[in-house]
């Protein structure tokens, strides 16, 4: 049986590191806003670009911006901080700016613990690397009360059985599944919340072994699901 070490190592040897490319940051004012954390070494926007797309098609004020961090596996806590550390300044930009957006959070894998970590605050050791803590946001003050949405695809930090887990791998635990105080301020976000996880997927669902095709199927089952389930909280 692969331990959880040897999970994530087999996860960095199984993907293909991708050159990044900046986008252009959006900067008008649009009803509907959303900030996508891209996968581990994913170019800029990611695979979640097929979320926004389905929720904005047919709105006239509607649009997103990348969180802008390394994606890497190779400083897996550095990156993942920068990520956290520059998500929560720009969400909380944003919002400064269009207090009358609603914006909309998505996170697939290393992006989804990014997610998770502006929400619920993180930090710790995680394997043989250690995350720098980070501050929570509250769903009561700016920024957080402007989100309206947010959804996680095969999450790291995945924990098993919340009211918001969506799909085979609900009952499952991440390679790094939240506790404490950051599972309780992540989870004043709930209502908002929908995280899918297939239980055949090691990030997120428990699952052993070295087959990852699990991890990469989101985007052809739950796309359709989800922008769905976006639309019915904007």
């Amino acid at each position: 049986m692969l331990t959880k070490s040897l999970l994530f190592t087999a996860l960095l040897k199984a993907v293909v590191a991708t050159p990044i490319n900046l986008d252009e940051r959006q900067t008008a004012c649009e009803d509907i806003h959303f900030f996508i954390a891209r996968g581990s070494t994913e170019p800029y926007p990611g695979v979640q670009k097929d979320v926004v797309n389905r929720v904005c098609e047919g709105l006239s004020s509607c649009g997103y911006e990348d969180i802008i961090y390394p994606a890497t596996l190779e400083d897996y806590c550095n990156s993942a901080y920068g990520g956290v550390a520059n998500g929560t300044a720009q969400i909380t930009a944003y919002a400064k700016s269009c207090p009358e957006a609603k914006l909309v959070l998505t996170g697939y894998s290393q992006g989804g613990h990014v997610v998770g970590d502006i929400l619920g605050g993180g930090g710790g050791p995680f394997q043989d690397c250690t995350q720098k803590t980070s501050t929570p946001l509250s769903p009561e003050t700016s920024p957080g009360n402007q989100i309206v949405a947010v959804v996680f695809f095969g999450d790291l930090r995945h924990t098993a059985s919340q009211t918001y887990n969506v799909g085979t791998g609900a009952g499952g635990n991440g390679l790094w599944p939240r506790s404490g105080s950051n599972l309780g301020s992540l989870n004043k976000f709930s209502e908002s919340m929908h995280s899918w996880c297939f239980a055949e997927d090691p990030v997120c669902g428990g699952a052993t072994g070295p087959d990852f095709s699990a991890h990469l199927r989101y985007f052809n089952e739950s796309t359709p699901e989800a922008a769905a389930w976006v639309k019915t909280k904007l």
